[in-house]
């Protein structure tokens, strides 16, 4: 016959390994670590005062976040915040050099990149890694959206609060709240109309 733990055991269990990680990842290093939340064995962390993170938030294994400050002679100011209660899948790479803002209550698939610029090509004799970063556009995602896996959100995209992304999805424009998106490049399919209180299909 098995014992049950006593919830005593459990709750301090669950609070060491809690301790354990937000350790390991440097959770004091950073401009806002909140409560309970845990980023798990990430791929690398740069400028983490940068980075608000608020209570709640899980973001899985392998997660890159690539906050840069100065890259091949710019400087930026960088800003990445993740709100309260989002979950966040395994190998999610965020390029960051200007502002990134992840609302609270979303859920992101494994390996999503999110970026708001990209390497520039001013010089056509330069290699495209040695250039500066293009100006970024901030990109936002609203409150209480799904991101599925290997979805890619590009600069200047804002994601309407409660919508979802379909996998592999790479999103180029703005979306408005509940919408169901797909493809590549990204279209809406469906939208709740609350004039008529129901969904209802788009052309795209």
């Amino acid at each position: 016959m098995h014992r049950r733990l006593p919830a005593t055991w459990t709750r301090l269990h669950q609070r060491l390994f809690l301790w354990r990680w937000r350790r390991n990842v440097g959770a004091k290093r950073f401009a806002q670590f909140g409560k309970r939340s845990l980023i798990y064995a990430p791929r690398a962390v740069l400028a983490p005062h940068r980075i608000e993170i608020g209570d709640d938030v899980l973001v899985h294994e392998g997660a890159m976040f690539s906050v840069v400050e100065h890259y091949n002679g710019r400087d930026h100011q960088p800003h990445l915040r993740i709100g309260s209660g989002t979950n966040i899948g395994g190998g999610i790479w965020f390029s960051c050099v200007g502002s990134i803002d992840i609302g609270e209550n979303n859920l992101l698939g494994h390996n999503i990149l999110i970026a708001h610029s990209y390497h520039a090509d001013e010089d056509p004799d330069t290699p495209i890694i040695r250039q500066p970063m293009a100006p970024p556009e901030p990109v936002t995602v609203g409150p209480g959206c799904i991101l599925g896996p290997h979805v890619a959100i590009l600069a200047g995209v804002t994601i309407g609060a409660n919508s979802f992304i379909a996998a592999n999805a790479v999103v180029t424009n703005s979306v408005p709240p509940n919408a169901v998106v797909v493809g590549n490049p990204a279209r809406v399919i469906r939208r709740y109309d609350r004039d008529r209180g129901a969904w209802v299909r788009t052309d795209g």
